[in-house]
């Protein structure tokens, strides 16, 4: 009988990164607005998306072509989704993700977004400004 060989992920603080995004639903928030091919990509235009906040959140920004080598040794099935594995989260296709952002309109995407985000929390706000595009000083 061969012995059971075990494999150790970190999961660290990315997990709870991972866990809001799973709460606010922000995968299915992008992949209900934007088209995916699934014959294209291994990986839903949502799922590259929560992959950069996870990236982003994770103290290391790392540049899109380091991002296999990023999630290596993460549980990628439970940050991400069932199937994805690291070679996966490659530049082209984040590269495409972020292409498909644009097309559909990333300032309306991510505003909505965050009222989203906010409606859901409950976070206290006094003021919105209509006007996303506005600069504040």
């Amino acid at each position: 009988m061969l012995p059971v060989q075990h494999q150790i992920k970190n999961l660290n603080h990315p997990g709870l990164v991972a866990a809001m995004c799973r709460e606010l639903k922000i995968a299915e928030y992008f992949d209900a607005r934007i088209t995916n091919d699934p014959d294209a990509r291994n990986v839903t235009i949502g799922q590259a998306v929560v992959a950069m906040i996870i990236n982003g959140l994770g103290f290391t920004g790392q540049t899109l072509y380091m991002f296999p080598e990023f999630f290596e040794d993460k549980p990628i099935d439970r940050l991400i989704g069932e199937g994805i594995q690291a070679e996966h989260l490659n530049d082209k296709v984040l590269g495409r993700a972020l292409d498909d952002l644009f097309d559909a309109g990333v300032s309306d995407l991510y505003l909505n977004l965050a009222v989203k985000v906010v409606n859901h929390l409950k976070l206290p706000f006094k003021t919105l400004d209509p006007d996303c595009t506005r600069q504040f000083s």
